[in-house]
């Protein structure tokens, strides 16, 4: 066929360009201040969410997949998760971290699992420890073993939507846990206790105490809550030789509460037992 002859094929750009003039008036001066404009705009990377620190949580279920909300909350809010369906796992109890979240729903966690006791017998474990509410429901497992576990251990429970602000408020009380460059630390409340250095810190403000007041915090620190007798502090700290009356515990404790900002009447970390002696208050 002739009709070929009279079709005009385009090329090039440049053709393109004159067409588009013949045609469409004004489409050249649009597109250089399109392409003007594109080059001028700034360009807008997305950057990536970093956690500038963290702190390392546990968590142990032999469900996951019924806590995977809890899971991402935790993971999406900087937490270093990790998750283990065993207690007795080997691993585990080889492992430091801030935080551990036991399963109390499930029973196979909170008693029957032989490795329970092994774990939860460890005193900085089971400080370290909250157990997570059973669930309700549909998805509800665990039962009523569980709960008296957790609660025979005296174990801090949260429901699963609940733990995201339960963690966060924990965490900002204690302190981090110690690691091999952090050893000789210890907490409680507001209180840091550096072992190595003999100094106390409130808050962040160091205390200055006596040798014997010093002592006798760190006595009450490592009891975890244990009663203190007078007598039994009299021995640990002045020895068994010292035969002065056991009024001498009642001054320096005093005095460290003084030093403390505590008060006997509302205390914030020592607290009288009336007849037998102190504790660390609750």
């Amino acid at each position: 066929m002739g009709g070929d002859a009279g079709v005009h094929t385009i090329d090039t750009d440049e053709e393109l360009q004159r067409m588009a003039d013949l045609h469409l008036p004004g489409y050249s001066m649009a597109k250089r201040r399109s392409e003007e404009e594109e080059e001028q705009a700034p360009v807008v990377e997305a950057s990536p969410f970093l956690c500038a620190s963290t702190r390392r949580i546990v968590l142990i279920s032999p469900y996951p997949n019924l806590l995977h909300e809890l899971i991402r909350d935790l993971s999406a809010d900087c937490y270093d998760l990790m998750v283990f369906h065993r207690v007795d796992d080997f691993v585990l109890h080889n492992l430091q971290a801030d935080l551990y979240l036991l399963d109390g729903g499930a029973a196979n966690v909170l008693g029957s699992d032989p490795g329970f006791r092994t774990f939860i017998a460890d005193p900085a474990k089971r400080k370290r420890s909250i157990a997570i509410k059973s669930q309700r429901g549909p998805a509800a497992y665990g039962g009523k073993a569980a709960r008296q576990a957790a609660e025979a251990w005296g174990l801090t429970s949260a429901a699963p939507h609940e733990m995201l602000d339960r963690v966060g408020q924990w965490l900002l009380r204690e302190p981090a846990e110690a690691g091999d460059g952090d050893a000789g630390l210890l907490g409680f409340k507001n209180l840091v206790i550096d072992t190595k250095r003999m100094t106390v810190f409130r808050s962040g403000d160091r205390i200055d105490l006596t040798k014997t007041e010093y002592e006798l915090l760190l006595h009450f620190i490592q009891a975890e809550g244990a009663v203190l007798t007078r007598e039994h502090m009299m021995e640990d700290i002045w020895g068994a030789a010292f035969f002065g009356n056991s009024n001498v515990v009642d001054v320096h404790v005093k005095s460290l509460r003084r030093k403390l900002g505590d008060s006997a009447v509302s205390p914030s970390y020592i607290e009288t037992v009336r007849g037998v002696g102190y504790r660390l208050a609750d």
